[in-house]
């Protein structure tokens, strides 16, 4: 389980990072808002996501899978992230209940 923690920690990075590229973007340009969908993350790597999922995807798949890739990276893979994150168990051991202590006696 330890993999899929590091595993929702990375996610939950790189939606920060994405997060924070967006607001740097917003920034510097004045009066407009930029919100990076996952396609076109996908795009700066040089990978055409839409002509793919065309291709490969089931005909009813095809448009619930293009709108996930319209929605912002950071979203995406946030939301990625904190589901592994809840799925995968915590390492803590259970903290074990007192014993239960006599009533004290005035």
């Amino acid at each position: 389980m330890i993999v899929i923690r590091w595993f929702s920690l990375l996610l939950i990075v790189l939606a920060l990072m994405l997060l924070g590229a967006d607001i740097v973007s917003t920034l510097e340009m004045p009066g407009a808002v930029v919100v990076r969908p996952l396609e076109k993350i996908f795009m700066l790597f040089g990978f055409q996501s839409r002509p793919w999922v065309e291709a490969n995807f089931a005909p009813w798949l095809v448009n619930p899978s293009l709108a996930v890739l319209a929605s912002p990276g950071w979203a995406i893979l946030g939301i990625l992230g904190v589901i592994f994150s809840l799925l995968a168990p915590s390492r803590r051991p259970k903290p074990k209940a007192a014993p239960n202590a006599p009533p004290i006696e005035h």
